[in-house]
């Protein structure tokens, strides 16, 4: 397992972590999901990226039954608070109840990295999370603020303003915004990037072809209105992935890791194997710019 600078915080992660989204779903038991996080951390994993909303707080407990207060892994923990009305509250009491709480489900005294959970921007303008974020880390709770942002713009924003230590972004072969101009300003401003989705919610893994029907509670159903045109897109790179060491899911790996700007990504996983086919990808290699430039070629034609 290759390791990277999570930007100017000193700490060094495993350049490929894991997505917990999955973990605590009921069509698996606990001990699958707390043996698939072992095998991870057995692997070199030392990054797991979930949420206070992952299966209703599920994935945290998992997390927590598995790893526990381990001073060796780094937990990036989001939170999307709730007023009593349901409505999303990034106040200074809102994230200080909702950190306690993930500390709570994940049985640790501090959180590594804690992320809002893709505020949109009035809301960033609107709550006073911020300073809700500097309590927490001088509580002790959280070690760094940091966003889960839903757009490049936003990521841009909060680097200039300074208010992140880090931001979770989506960066793969359909979304390649933030490296217009936000690689190079988080990597002059120490910012580090986490890197979701670099499979596209499993697209770009080659298993689907136009026209197929995809399983129910699989990912791909996410993709919403994009789901069929991107796999028309990825049936174009079919020829390209099947070519490639360890197929079209590792060259989508190696896509997302090739930008330095990026500290890791955040595979998700369902299984042992899935686990140890995304560590397999951390072999120091990355993406020839060969391949690069096929691909880039075929881009150019969407």
């Amino acid at each position: 397992m290759n390791y990277r600078k999570l930007g100017a915080t000193g700490l060094t992660v495993s350049e490929i972590g894991l997505g917990c989204n999955r973990l605590g779903e009921d069509d698996q038991s606990d001990a699958h999901w707390i043996e698939l996080v072992r095998t991870a951390a057995d692997l070199g994993v030392d990054i797991f990226d979930t949420s206070e909303i992952y299966q209703k707080g599920g994935s945290e407990e998992v997390l927590g039954r598995a790893l526990g207060n381990r001073n060796d892994i780094c937990i990036a923990s989001k939170g999307m608070p709730r007023d009593g009305e349901g409505n999303k509250d990034f106040s200074t009491a809102g994230l200080i109840a909702s950190a306690e709480s993930s500390l709570r489900r994940l049985c640790r005294d501090c959180i590594d990295v804690y992320q809002l959970h893709s505020p949109n921007r009035e809301e960033l303008e609107r709550f006073d999370w911020a300073d809700g974020l500097s309590r927490l880390k001088e509580q002790g709770k959280i070690r760094f603020g940091a966003m889960a942002v839903n757009n490049t713009d936003d990521g841009i924003w909060l680097v200039e303003q300074n208010l992140v230590d880090a931001l979770q972004i989506t960066y793969n072969i359909f979304d390649t915004s933030a490296d217009q101009h936000l690689f190079d300003l988080a990597t002059e401003c120490g910012v580090a990037l986490l890197c979701r989705l670099p499979m596209a919610q499993g697209i770009l893994t080659g298993k689907f072809s136009p026209g197929q029907q995809i399983p129910s509670g699989h990912r791909a159903l996410k993709a919403g209105d994009r789901r069929d045109e991107r796999i028309e897109k990825a049936e174009n790179l079919r020829l390209i992935g099947s070519a490639y060491p360890g197929g079209m899911a590792r060259m989508a790996l190696h896509f997302s890791l090739q930008p330095s700007a990026i500290s890791c990504i955040i595979p998700g996983a369902r299984t042992l194997e899935q686990v140890r086919d995304n560590v397999a990808a951390s072999d120091a290699r990355g993406l020839p710019s060969d391949i690069r430039e096929q691909i880039e070629q075929v881009r150019g034609q969407w």
